[in-house]
C-alpha cells in the first residue's frame, strides 16, 4: 500500500471523520452547526426514520459512532434528495460504517475534488473569464469604446458572458441561431475584407 493511501486511512480513522468527509464531498454546510444542520435536514427529508432523532446521537456519529446500516441507507437517500453523489454510493455507506477502501476516486484512482472544491474553482474561473471579455471588449470596439455607454459596454459583456457559459454547459447541447448568426457575420466580414484587398 502506498503512503497515499496509508495517509488517507489514518485521516479517516473515525467514522465521524468519514461522515465529515462525505458531506464536504457532496457540499453539505460546513463549519459551526452542522451537528443540528444534519440532524434537522434528516428530520425534515426523512421524517418517517429521523422525526425522534436526538442531537446527542447525530453528535456521536460525528465523533466514534457511526450508525446502524438501515439509518446510513436512509440518510444517504435522504441526503439525495437535494444532493447529488458522483461517486459509488454502495461504496460511501460501507466506508462510513467501517472505513476501508477510499470511495471518492476518478477513473485513474486518484482521490477526486470535493464538490465544494469545484465550485470553488468554477467561481474562480468565471471571475478571470469578466476580466478576459472586459479586456477584449475594450480592445474589439476600439475607437467607439469611448462613445458607447457604460449601460452599452455591460450589455456586450453580458451577452458575451452568457455566450462562454452555454459554450461550456454540458448539458446544453442545441446552439442558439443568434449564436450561429455572429459566427456567420463575423466570418462573412473576415471574407468580404479578404477580397477587398
Amino acid at each position: 500500500m502506498n503512503t497515499n493511501r496509508n495517509t488517507e486511512l489514518e485521516a479517516f480513522e473515525l467514522p465521524g471523520d468519514r461522515l465529515n468527509h462525505i458531506l464536504d464531498q457532496i457540499g453539505f454546510k460546513q463549519g459551526r452547526g452542522r451537528v443540528a444542520e444534519f440532524q434537522n435536514y434528516l428530520a425534515e427529508k426523512s421524517p418517517s426514520v429521523f422525526a425522534d432523532l436526538k442531537y446527542t446521537t447525530v453528535r456521536s456519529w460525528f465523533q466514534e459512532h457511526s450508525p446502524p446500516m438501515r439509518k446510513i441507507d436512509a440518510a444517504i437517500q435522504a441526503l439525495q434528495f437535494e444532493y447529488k453523489f458522483h461517486h459509488d454510493i454502495s461504496q460511501i455507506k460501507t466506508w462510513w460504517k467501517v472505513g476501508g477502501f477510499y470511495p471518492f476516486v476518478n477513473e485513474s484512482g486518484e482521490p477526486a475534488p470535493s464538490i465544494t472544491d469545484l465550485q470553488k474553482e468554477a467561481k474562480d474561473n468565471e471571475e478571470k473569464l469578466q476580466f478576459v471579455i472586459m479586456s477584449l471588449v475594450t480592445e474589439e470596439t476600439g475607437e467607439h469604446f469611448k462613445s458607447l455607454s457604460s449601460k452599452d459596454l455591460v450589455k456586450l459583456k453580458d451577452k458575451v458572458a452568457q455566450f462562454a457559459q452555454d459554450y461550456s454547459d454540458p448539458f446544453k447541447t442545441d446552439c442558439p441561431s443568434e449564436y450561429l448568426r455572429m459566427a456567420i457575420k463575423a466570418e462573412l466580414s473576415e471574407l468580404l475584407n479578404k477580397k477587398k484587398k
